[in-house]
């Protein structure tokens, strides 16, 4: 990483990886304050500070990944009409999702041989579910059709080697490794008064919540595969047509599979 330094406003000085960490924590912390409330601005500076130590004390590897990802969601659409007081559940039947992603990582010891990593990620897939339920509204039926456009996310990881522990010393390179981070969905809800041959949609996007966990193998010098199960909640959000004021809450469960190339970025510019 560059060596170049900044000085920030209360004198602390950053330098190289510390300065992306400090803007992939950064960046993002508006969406957190609206999923999670303003206390998350705290907790912030306190895993700054720990994040810190770390880069401080460990010797670490930059490593970057590119890749494909697809996976299999599960959504589930909470809709209400609060003024009436009707909910329903739409689940959608589940289709598979495909996407690109991008990953910075920062490896202990030099090279592949550290232990542990961690690293930032960020990644946008394709979704295309749908599914409908019904809601009688002052005895008047309604058709709510629930989808998915896109879905786009940034990630903190952190993983650890299993081969570099005693009891799974022959496993080869295989790590286990833990995700938490923003995410944001486009959606979309049409609304049918059959009785009225009425039809019409509204669009709105969706801030949310997303932790997973998963396996990492390594294919190669140079490929790795990451399985994964991802949990997403998103805040609600009113859409409006035909006369009638939902409020949809998202959330999905997810099995995704990631293909990555593994690169190190002065290899390629000679830096």
């Amino acid at each position: 990483m560059s060596a170049l330094s900044i000085t920030g406003k209360r004198g602390l000085r950053y330098s190289g990886a510390w300065d992306l960490w400090r803007w992939a924590w950064q960046g993002p912390t508006e969406i957190f304050e609206r999923v999670l409330g303003d206390d998350v601005t705290n907790k912030q500076y306190v895993a700054m500070a720990l994040l810190g130590t770390l880069c401080a004390e460990a010797p670490l590897a930059d490593e970057f990944r590119v890749g494909a990802q697809a996976g299999l969601p599960g959504w589930s659409f909470d809709v209400s009409v609060p003024l009436l007081g009707q909910s329903t559940s739409v689940d959608p039947d589940s289709e598979p999702s495909i996407g690109i992603v991008g990953q910075y990582i920062m490896r202990s010891g030099d090279g592949d041989d550290g232990d542990f990593f961690v690293g930032v990620e960020a990644s946008f897939g394709a979704e295309s579910v749908s599914g409908m339920d019904q809601l009688t509204l002052l005895g008047t039926p309604v058709e709510v059709v629930a989808e998915t456009a896109w879905v786009t996310d940034v990630s903190w990881l952190a993983g650890f080697n299993l081969a570099g522990t005693t009891a799974f010393g022959n496993v080869g390179d295989v790590t286990v490794f833990g995700s938490i981070g923003a995410t944001y969905a486009k959606g979309e809800i049409l609304v049918t008064l059959p009785d009225l041959g009425l039809t019409g949609g509204d669009e709105g996007k969706h801030f949310g919540l997303k932790v997973g966990a998963g396996v990492e193998f390594d294919l190669g010098t140079t490929t790795t595969l990451q399985v994964r199960a991802n949990y997403a909640h998103y805040e609600d959000r009113a859409y409006r047509d035909q006369g009638v004021s939902l409020d949809v809450e998202p959330g999905a469960f997810e099995i995704r599979a990631t293909l990555l190339y593994r690169f190190d970025y002065c290899a390629l510019l000679g830096c």
